[in-house]
């Protein structure tokens, strides 16, 4: 059978080819279906290594500016042992106030929650008795059926969920005191010697793919380095904006609030809407008007911390729509819960990346057999040509 240009597009010679293309592929995805059991152990070996490396790269790309900064001057390993006594000092002396004083509102929050959220409802009820179209919307709420009661519900049964979709309470605080403990270790060998890592990783690569190897891989630091030192610095700032603001307004839980709004602000958009709403909820408690302060002052820290602290952080280091977030941040909740959520961005820009890797090989493959039509420009994978790409 005489072979067309599709067929060498293809790799192959004849249609028979692309044939048995075909057939194997299908033949592997049936396989698959039936021996899934095989590669559990392979999911639970991920799922166990992912959070003390995701707790160590973060540590990685907060101290490797600074240890930079002073190996001019010290021996590597000895700035990276100070540093680390230096945070452990600050968390010993510093820090153990600030959790237990937050902590301690924490739990006074959660067991208070209900009925704050009872109060709250009877407030808004008393509230909006006189206003116009209420009737239609007491009917709507009825007919959704939402209530205090059935929130907390949804919210226990939501947190219950995402307990047993890590195998249980005790697995979630054994995942995080594992990640907690191994992280900085992970990232002390990573801050020692990263090029020994990564000169190793690159062996184990094909010599033809050595130098798109490299560029990709400068391309990944860049873009996810970039976004967890980005994101956790300006979570921070935003939080510490947060606490000074709240306490001169009187407002109960202020360092609690503070605390959430930051810890939270680490999901884009989603995090900041989820701590803006329990901070109304309280302030309405206390009255109307300081639910109104609440509300600007929320709005205008958001402003603020928008418009001057996030462009100076963050700079162009992950070129990402607003929207493309978004779509992000929903579709990584359905599939991996609240972890695609948290990591989502990280998953994306490295997803990117492989993305825009492969489909520039099918633009030089396509200008090779399809180029008298009209060729793809931009074929050249690299890391000044991949950022500059809107």
């Amino acid at each position: 059978m005489k072979s067309n240009k599709w067929i060498r597009f293809l790799g192959g010679n004849s249609l028979l080819f692309t044939l048995l293309v075909l057939g194997m592929i299908a033949a592997i995805i049936f396989l698959y279906s039936k021996v899934a059991f095989i590669f559990e152990p392979f999911v639970v070996v991920f799922s166990t290594i992912m959070p003390p490396v995701i707790v160590g790269l973060i540590l990685y790309y907060l101290i490797n500016p600074l240890v930079k900064m002073l190996e001019k001057y010290i021996k590597r390993t000895w700035i990276i042992v100070i540093i680390y006594v230096v945070i452990l000092a600050l968390l010993i002396f510093g820090g153990i106030e600030l959790i237990i004083t937050a902590r301690n509102q924490a739990i006074d929050l959660v067991k208070h929650f209900p009925d704050i959220l009872q109060s709250f409802e009877k407030n808004v009820d008393n509230l909006t008795t006189n206003f116009p179209y209420m009737n239609e919307l007491k009917q709507l709420q009825d007919s959704l059926n939402l209530s205090s009661t059935k929130i907390s519900k949804f919210v226990e049964s939501y947190l219950q969920n995402g307990a047993q979709s890590f195998g249980g309470v005790f697995s979630v605080i054994s995942t995080l005191l594992l990640a907690v403990i191994t992280g900085p270790i992970i990232a002390f060998f990573l801050l020692q010697d990263k090029e020994k890592f990564f000169r190793t990783s690159k062996k184990l690569v094909p010599p033809f793919f050595r130098d798109d190897f490299t560029e990709f891989i400068k391309i990944v630091d860049q873009q996810i380095g970039g976004y967890l030192k980005g994101q956790i610095a300006v979570s921070a700032i935003l939080g510490i904006m947060y606490w000074p603001c709240f306490m001169l307004m009187g407002i109960k839980y202020a360092g609690t609030l503070a605390l959430v709004a930051g810890i939270l602000s680490i999901i884009p958009y989603i995090g900041s809407f989820a701590a803006f709403v329990p901070g109304l909820i309280i302030a309405f408690q206390s009255s109307f008007m300081m639910a109104v302060i609440f509300v600007i002052v929320w709005f205008v820290v958001q402003f603020l911390h928008g418009q001057f602290v996030v462009p100076k952080v963050m700079g162009n280091n992950l070129q990402l729509h607003p929207i493309t977030v978004l779509l992000v941040l929903l579709v990584m909740g359905e599939m991996l819960g609240i972890i695609g959520v948290i990591f989502g961005i990280p998953i994306y820009c490295f997803v990117k990346a492989v993305t825009i890797y492969l489909f520039r090989k099918f633009k030089k493959r396509y200008n090779r057999f399809y180029g008298e039509y009209g060729q793809y420009e931009d074929t050249e994978f690299s890391k000044e040509k991949y950022l500059n790409k809107k």
